[in-house]
């Protein structure tokens, strides 16, 4: 690597035209994301980088922001070149070109330079990494922690394959952000970089099996190959990543499209483990007093850090919410269909493998109003002719859009009305019987309202009485009846 610093430090020179790249980059899981759905694996990426570069610290800023927004499932390692002896190597591998330079899942992709304008191409080539075919593996980690500066680290690759998989596995030891002075131009300090490896070998899984192994890791015994080692680092402030490089090699350039070529191995899979107590549950959403929430609305939060931290929920209408779920993986919860016009509370307890635990405060929301919408129009079927003094039967029907319960009205056109008939479910026919008086054309208006008063609008029949009011007077009848006898086609002209 000395042999090609001064080559690197012109190639700073010639690149500052647009700046110099700087990566830092941690995994990190929001399952609220719709992007991360798209994604095969989870991404890594490595930040070729050094504490002179002038540059290098638009990189580092740039992967910082993408990994704390929480869209991508992502980590990163910065590798401080003229730190680190262990990290001056990888760089070497990747035959780099200038600093900074950051590579996605072993070569796939690789930006070289820095500027104001990395985080929207560094975004770009992760969406584009993340969404390539893999091999069917599922690498995990578990880590714990010994005290002073030791650690139990168990790494474990499944093989999902029909056939036996071939690869490298690289675990990295890295700061959360560096606790050794190494600090970017901008005096910032560099953030998750890489220490040293608990492990980088070549493994073979048959198919349908698991390679694991376990190392005890004392920062005592690790340098930085400048004489410091990492007796300090500290619990709560370590990030232990595993990643599963595939066997097939390929071409990769350190400066794309063709220049400083690199024997490029892709990543097959990617974990993380954060070295500490479970961040406290925070950024809820709804958010905290929230009102007018949606009852169909899901509960999400920001907890990890890493994707090892487990969370129970309490849920309820009560100011001390009940356990609804324990132990889940994911940041969010759905709460099934809430009522409306009603006060929730929850809060969020973040656990981690060795049974630490962060508790959240208890937030709370209002649910929207009722958006209670009103029935429709009733269709009135019935005799639309007929004769006063008879009564005649008439139904009614109307829906509702939330299947509430209805009653009727109805305005029989002739100065009487039947006043809110129920209840009926919605669509079920409503049935009133009604006498005119006397002969003419009358109007039945009528409407339907729901059990919470919504009044819908208005259906009408016309309907005609034209003959006239039967005498019930007996003298009368029974000079008819004769009439009748007497003459058969009278009865039938009148109608009767």
């Amino acid at each position: 690597m000395k042999k090609i610093l001064p080559i690197l430090v012109v190639g700073l020179f010639v690149l500052s035209g647009f700046g110099a790249v700087a990566l830092h980059s941690d995994n990190q899981l929001n399952s609220g994301n719709q992007e991360k759905n798209v994604f095969t694996h989870t991404v890594f990426g490595e930040d070729a980088t050094a504490t002179w570069c002038g540059y290098c610290h638009f990189a580092r800023e740039a992967l910082d922001k993408i990994y704390t927004s929480g869209d991508y499932p992502f980590y990163y390692t910065c590798m401080v070149d003229d730190k680190n002896t262990h990290a001056a190597a990888r760089n070497t591998e990747y035959n780099i070109y200038g600093f900074p330079t950051v590579f996605f899942d072993g070569g796939y992709k690789v930006s070289v330079g820095g500027g104001t304008g990395n985080e929207a191409q560094y975004r770009s080539y992760i969406t584009q990494t993340g969404s390539r075919t893999v091999k069917d593996i599922d690498v995990t980690l578990n880590v714990d922690w010994l005290g002073n500066a030791a650690m139990d680290i168990t790494a474990s690759v499944v093989n999902n394959e029909a056939t036996q998989y071939d690869g490298r596995i690289r675990v990295y030891v890295t700061e959360v952000e560096s606790s050794m002075g190494w600090h970017d131009t901008a005096g910032h300090p560099y953030t998750f970089p890489f220490l040293d490896y608990a492990f980088n070998q070549v493994i073979s899984i048959a198919a349908g099996n698991t390679w694991t192994d376990s190392i005890n890791w004392d920062g005592h015994n690790y340098n930085d190959g400048y004489g410091h080692n990492f007796g300090s680092i500290q619990f709560g402030n370590i990030m232990v990543i595993a990643v599963v490089f595939n066997s097939e090699w390929h071409q990769g350039y350190a400066y794309p499209p063709s220049q400083n070529p690199f024997d490029a191995y892709y990543v097959d899979d990617t974990a993380g483990f954060f070295v500490g107590p479970p961040n406290t549950p925070s950024n809820p959403d709804p958010a905290d007093g929230a009102t007018g929430v949606d009852t169909n609305k899901d509960l999400s939060w920001t907890g990890g850090p890493g994707s090892t931290i487990t969370y129970d929920v309490y849920f309820g209408t009560a100011t001390d919410p009940p356990l609804v779920v324990s132990g889940q993986s994911g940041t969010t919860y759905d709460p099934g269909a809430m009522n409306y016009e009603t006060t929730y509370y929850w809060k969020i307890v973040a656990w981690d493998t060795q049974g630490n635990s962060a508790e959240g405060p208890i937030w709370h929301f209002t649910t929207i109003n009722n958006p209670n919408n009103a029935p429709t129009a009733p269709d009135i079927t019935g005799q639309a002719s007929g004769k006063p003094g008879t009564a005649y039967k008439y139904d009614f029907v109307a829906t509702d859009p939330e299947q509430d319960t209805l009653y009727y009205y109805v305005d029989w056109g002739d100065g009487t009305y039947t006043d809110w008939t129920g209840p009926y479910d919605s669509g079920v026919q409503a049935s009133v019987n009604h006498v005119w008086s006397e002969k003419g054309t009358y109007i039945i208006t009528a409407k339907a309202k729901d059990e919470h008063g919504a009044v819908g609008p208005d259906g009408t029949l016309e309907v005609t009485m034209p003959r006239s009011k039967v005498l019930t007077n007996p003298f009368f009848l029974k000079i008819l009846e004769r009439l009748f006898d007497t003459f058969p086609m009278l009865k039938h002209i009148l109608g009767m």
